[in-house]
């Protein structure tokens, strides 16, 4: 029997077809929406839903103020720090009483300890995408928020300051309110030492091992490309005895030579949740006002 042979760009369609076909990339779970609380002031909301920038659900819990109907808010997204979640951001704080007070709309993803950013090193650890753009999308799809920058702010604690901080020099066409409190900073700079080889692994896999990559993710060196820096509103503070205190007296020092507005609050506290928690009222404020 004669057989008649495939002409080469066939057989080489043919070879790719069958290679690729178990290539496609895995299927993501599927949305949930878990109701956790009702008053007559808010409703909080756990969600979690497929982010293909992380490869998997990014959890996210927030906060709605009772709105009328047809009516839309603001939204303010909060950033926890590091080795925390959006469950001890809203339970350590009153934000769900700022929340209504203010009438914002507040959103608290969990982010693990990836620095919002989109780490150098790791596979499906596009976290600052995954805040940025992802995250954005499905809280505009699912809730009563107003859309465009002058009603969406960010803010965050420590490492979520770091972020917040990041995101909105970063992509000043998103956000029209940054706040940072006790903002980390410094990360992208802190090298590495054997006493602390866990967090100098951490650091390396997220934003590179030399410092020349590091700058993309660097605060100051994003304060020296900048040219919209005036277009956002900025809320910064501090406590006086935080060991991040001088880097973040450095950052407002930074903008006010840049001419920036800022007012920078220093209170004599540390790094901890009676600090955090003495200045949220005042962080609420800020972006309140702003965003409304």
């Amino acid at each position: 029997m004669l057989v008649k042979l495939c002409p080469p760009q066939l057989r080489a369609a043919l070879l790719l077809f069958f290679l690729c076909a178990g290539c496609r990339a895995p299927r993501l779970p599927e949305a949930s929406v878990q109701p956790l609380s009702s008053t007559s002031a808010v409703t909080v909301t756990d969600v979690r839903f497929p982010s293909a920038s992380i490869g998997g659900l990014l959890w996210y819990r927030v906060i709605v103020p009772t709105v009328a109907a047809g009516e839309r808010l603001p939204v303010l997204y909060l950033l926890h720090g590091g080795n925390s979640n959006a469950a001890e951001l809203e339970q350590q704080s009153e934000a769900a009483k700022f929340a209504a007070a203010e009438r914002l709309i507040v959103v608290m993803p969990t982010t693990h300890n990836f620095y919002y950013t989109n780490a150098k090193l790791l596979r499906h650890a596009h976290w600052e995408d995954a805040v940025a753009f992802d995250l954005v999308r499905d809280v505009e799809a699912r809730f009563p928020v107003l859309a465009g920058r002058q009603h969406r702010g960010i803010a965050g604690i420590s490492m979520g300051g770091y972020g917040a901080v990041k995101l909105a020099l970063k992509h000043p066409e998103l956000y029209g309110f940054a706040g940072t409190m006790s903002g980390a900073l410094d990360i992208t700079r802190r090298s590495a030492s054997l006493r602390r080889a866990g967090q100098a692994w951490m650091i390396w896999s997220i934003f590179g091992v030399r410092q020349s990559t590091r700058q993309s993710e660097d605060i100051f060196e994003l304060l020296n490309r900048s040219a919209d820096l005036q277009s956002v509103t900025w809320f910064e503070s501090c406590g006086f005895h935080d060991p991040l205190y001088a880097i973040n007296a450095r950052f407002v020092r930074e903008m006010h030579a840049r001419g920036v507005p800022l007012d920078g609050i220093t209170t004599p506290g540390f790094h901890d949740w009676q600090t955090w928690n003495s200045t949220m009222p005042l962080l609420f404020e800020a972006a309140g006002k702003s965003l409304r």
